[in-house]
């Protein structure tokens, strides 16, 4: 089983845009808070777009399986959100200024420099203000947590959850690669060069003739990456760093850590595994662009020791033990809650009626247009999960 660190203010970051004020053309009422239906909308409408633009067109809409789904999801994110924001309140719970700027420096030191965290803020519309806010609210839920009754983890625990887990700990083998990728996919960089257009300025020709030149010039430039990257290898993370579209793993020198092949799609993985350490592939092309890829290392799959895994599972186990508490206090306070859907199109119920009969017509879709599955399982699973 491979841990990754669980975010304790999950809820918070997906829902970084909302923020709630007391106007009228009220929607919904959660005890003496009051959401109009601007700033619903306005919301909501960052989150559904973001997570739209990765489905086929005919699921961009507001009726649509998809949309409604999100919307479901959103309704529930923001009521939790602010009974969240009252019960901080009820408690007490503040965050200094030191405290607020220690988790800028902190996201600023992840994303890789100030210019990108600022270029971060702008792409999404976040002002200064409403960071400050969304990084204070972070702050009270870590001290909120702290003040749960959760179950504290000993070292018996970790070693009990092991030994009755064990399959959990089975790991494939894996590869250490590190990469370069540059958007070779005619349909993104024409949909890119669409949305700059935000004046509609540009005919559809034009548009066709820019993106085609686009394409012919990123793979000009793969193939001048190859070509240096072959003739000296030690300088592979500075051509990541300097050229890789993909920016998460760019600031590390294109280094992707261990995969194991199932992590990566197919030509990735088909690549990544037939090649010797120490040596860069190939070109790769791939759904996401072109890749070089460097392989680092290899590592053999089997079962994780304790002694390997214990710091992880650990924190693991502590970090679960905390959102368990997190949950209960959430539904307790849910429970006791007034809330009441003004708007009566945002109640849970209704939004299942408009979702079970959105449903057959995302299957005929499906039926009759080939439509990809893959990413509507993902954000039906997402949208799920609350």
């Amino acid at each position: 089983m491979k841990f990754t660190k669980i975010a304790v203010t999950f809820f918070i970051s997906m829902l970084i845009f909302c923020g709630c004020s007391k106007k009228s053309d009220v929607v919904l009422k959660i005890n003496d808070t009051q959401i109009t239906k601007a700033e619903f909308d306005s919301d909501y409408n960052k989150i559904k777009n973001a997570q739209l633009k990765f489905v086929p067109k005919q699921y961009q809409n507001d009726k649509s399986y998809v949309a409604l789904s999100i919307k479901d999801k959103f309704t529930n994110d923001l009521i939790v959100r602010e009974l969240l924001k009252q019960e901080f309140d009820r408690r007490k719970i503040e965050a200094s200024q030191d405290e607020i700027n220690a988790k800028k420096d902190a996201i600023i030191k992840q994303v890789g420099s100030v210019e990108k965290f600022n270029n971060l803020l702008k792409e999404n519309d976040i002002s200064e203000q409403k960071l400050n806010s969304d990084l204070a609210q972070d702050v009270r839920m870590e001290k909120l947590l702290e003040m749960l009754d959760y179950k504290k983890i000993s070292d018996k625990d970790v070693e009990n959850y092991y030994k009755q887990n064990k399959n959990q700990f089975v790991m494939p083998e894996r590869v250490r690669v590190s990469h370069i990728l540059v958007d070779t996919n005619y349909e993104t960089i024409k949909r890119k060069i669409t949305d700059d257009d935000k004046e509609a300025k540009l005919s559809t020709e034009e548009i066709d003739k820019m993106a085609k030149e686009q394409v012919k010039k990123n793979e000009d430039l793969i193939k001048s990456l190859k070509e240096q990257a072959d003739k000296n290898p030690s300088k592979f993370a500075s051509l990541a760093k300097e050229n890789s579209i993909d920016t998460a793993s760019a600031q590390n020198g294109g280094d992707l850590g261990y995969v194991a092949k199932s992590d990566v799609v197919k030509e990735f993985g088909d690549m990544a595994f037939s090649m010797k350490v120490g040596t860069i592939s190939p070109i790769v092309k791939t759904q996401y662009g072109s890749h070089i890829i460097y392989l680092k290392d290899k590592s053999k799959g089997g079962v994780q020791t304790l002694a390997e895994i214990k710091p992880e599972l650990k924190l693991y186990l502590e970090k679960k033990s905390k959102l368990d508490a997190l949950q209960k206090l959430i539904e307790g306070l849910k429970e006791n809650a007034t809330i009441v859907y003004v708007d009566e199109n945002l109640s849970p119920e209704n939004i299942k009626k408009q979702i079970e009969q959105a449903l057959p017509k995302q299957k005929e879709n499906e039926q009759t247009q080939g439509a990809p599955k893959s990413k509507l399982k993902a954000i039906e699973k997402a949208n799920q999960e609350k």
